[in-house]
């Protein structure tokens, strides 16, 4: 029954992670695509903006006055790009994962002593099973105290 609980816990908790982890991507995918958005709204709208005004204000050649406009987009760009590839911990995720991992290591435990249980009984026969079985139980009620 106490396998049947953790295999339970063990399989909500992979459950939850695959959740966290599909938001994560689904935040990360929303963020590159926040990045290529701002890029393309600034390379189509203030490109010409910008160019046009470094050379009317700064008395910049044309080429230096794109140049500069450039360079603010690539930093721009880096920076959106930096934080939709950015892996940002996720303690929810990481708690799932940790607890699906201790119930897994626990469901493995107490499927062994149960593996060997089995051919224990085929040569002692059922009443020793039970009674070596009623003092492992009591040993262990008594050794959590």
């Amino acid at each position: 029954m106490r396998t049947l609980r953790l295999a339970r816990v063990a399989a909500d908790a992979e459950i939850l992670l695959l959740r966290r982890r599909l938001l994560t991507a689904q935040r990360r995918a929303v963020l590159a695509g926040l990045a290529a958005l701002f890029g393309l709204a600034v390379l189509a709208g203030l490109h010409v903006l910008a160019t046009l005004a470094l050379l009317q204000y700064a008395h910049l050649t044309p080429f230096f006055a794109v140049l500069i406009v450039g360079a603010v987009d690539l930093v721009l760009a880096l920076l959106f790009g930096l934080l939709a590839s950015g892996a940002m911990p996720d303690p929810v995720a990481e708690e799932a994962a940790l607890l699906r991992d201790q119930s897994l290591a626990h469901m493995k435990s107490g499927l062994t002593a149960t593996a060997l249980l089995v051919p224990a009984g085929r040569l002692l026969g059922r009443k020793h099973i039970y009674a070596l079985a009623l003092a492992g139980l009591t040993a262990r009620f008594l050794g959590s105290r």
